[in-house]
């Protein structure tokens, strides 16, 4: 995987959340509940572009929010957050396969993509960004980007 390195300014989304730990998986389950909702969110900025925010927290734990980045006075819906995603640079590296394989391809990334690179992680919010290409979860050749905060 060959990142690009983007500068991304800082965005609000809103969607539903989970609090994982470490080695935990749940977020299949958070979408399963999500995508019926999707339509509850008003003031989209992309509509057919959707994202997972990944946010760690100094007690090991990750927050993790499936949402859609909205206009700034979007209505928060009942059950939803909203959440502001810092303005930050990353290395953006696009993922080909199944939703199940996502965690491989962060894996491979931290393990050894950056180092190769040239490139070292920073501290912030990490990003999945799902839009036409990834299409089915559980289809091969889909595609998303993964988004690695970097200085």
């Amino acid at each position: 995987m060959q990142p690009r390195i983007i500068e991304r300014a800082a965005f609000i989304v809103i969607g539903m959340e989970v609090f994982l730990q470490e080695g935990v998986d749940g977020f299949g389950a958070l979408w399963q509940r999500f995508i019926p909702r999707e339509d509850d969110i008003h003031g989209k900025r992309e509509p057919a572009v959707s994202y997972g925010v990944c946010i760690p927290h100094n007690d090991g734990t990750l927050q993790y929010i499936a949402g859609f980045e909205v206009n700034q006075d979007a209505p928060v819906p009942d059950g939803m957050v909203r959440v502001q995603v810092p303005a930050q640079r990353y290395a953006v590296f696009t993922h080909t396969g199944t939703a199940a394989q996502i965690g491989a391809s962060f894996s491979a990334i931290h393990n050894h993509l950056l180092a190769e690179h040239g490139l070292q992680p920073s501290a912030g919010v990490d990003l999945e960004r799902y839009d036409a290409r990834f299409d089915d979860p559980f289809d091969p050749a889909s595609q998303m980007e993964l988004y690695i905060p970097i200085p």
